[in-house]
């Protein structure tokens, strides 16, 4: 039903179905979609936060990360940035990589590698990937920058970029299994020639991602950094706009208007 718009038989069959089974998360957060879907902010909200104090319920416990992206897309419409901040920060703050206080060495050590040797080297040292957290890191990082802080902007930023480059060398080592990582450009050469693989790393946040990291870096009195990535994206056929604002950036470097903090 909510597939075919038809959202007056679908919130019924939503309510019907908590009625039923009395804690129902996962149809309290689609009876949120149904409100977003109609316009309703703050019937949607209520659903979505609903949803999340019922976290515990649902049978795949990393749904509750999906509404909290959803309450961040809410809350971004609305330009309503510290809300959507918050509702980001709880995602990041269960990524153990990240948040927890034994890997703020590794947070630093990340940052140091890319400021002293690059993008490539640090993509070589550091893969892992916590995919449920990876937009938060993508979605907070643009945030950060676009807030004029360009510090925790480089930080979430390569968070986002690791853990992309890592989904995509896990996918090209399982379609060649001599593949090895040596630098971005050599990564993205070797996407090409996969038609599933070029399609998704052109739909995801990847080069956003690899954007505002060149954006940032070029605002943290890092210009060389910047310079390489934004060569790199103006060079792709795969980075789509960001092709032309890359070039654009090379040409004369510009940092975008700072948006405010409204709640």
């Amino acid at each position: 039903m909510f597939a075919q718009r038809e959202f007056g038989q679908a919130l019924q069959l939503y309510k019907e179905a908590v009625s039923s089974a009395g804690i129902f998360p996962e149809a309290e957060m689609r009876i949120g979609d149904v409100f977003f879907e109609e316009g309703e902010f703050q019937l949607a909200k209520d659903q979505y936060d609903k949803a999340y104090n019922l976290r515990k319920g649902f049978e795949i416990p990393e749904t509750q990360y999906e509404v909290l992206y959803k309450l961040a897309d809410l809350y971004l419409g609305r330009q309503m940035y510290s809300s959507m901040e918050d509702s980001l920060l709880k995602v990041a703050a269960d990524d153990k990589r990240f948040s927890d206080p034994v890997s703020e060495r590794l947070k630093n050590q990340i940052e140091k590698n890319y400021r002293e040797k690059g993008i490539d080297h640090t993509l070589f040292l550091y893969q892992f990937n916590v995919p449920f957290a990876q937009a938060a890191h993508s979605r907070l990082g643009w945030f950060y920058y676009r807030s004029g802080r360009y510090g925790q902007a480089l930080q979430e930023l390569l968070y986002a970029v690791i853990y992309s480059t890592t989904e995509m060398n896990v996918s090209l080592h399982a379609m060649d299994v001599d593949y090895q990582f040596k630098t971005l450009s050599d990564m993205l050469a070797a996407v090409e020639t996969y038609k599933d693989l070029a399609g998704y790393i052109s739909n995801s946040d990847f080069f956003s991602d690899l954007y505002y990291l060149a954006c940032s870096s070029y605002t943290a009195g890092l210009p060389a950094h910047a310079t390489q990535l934004w060569r790199l994206m103006a060079g792709s056929r795969l980075s789509g706009r960001f092709a032309s604002l890359s070039a654009r950036q090379i040409k004369s470097p510009w940092t975008e208007k700072l948006i405010g903090p409204a709640r």
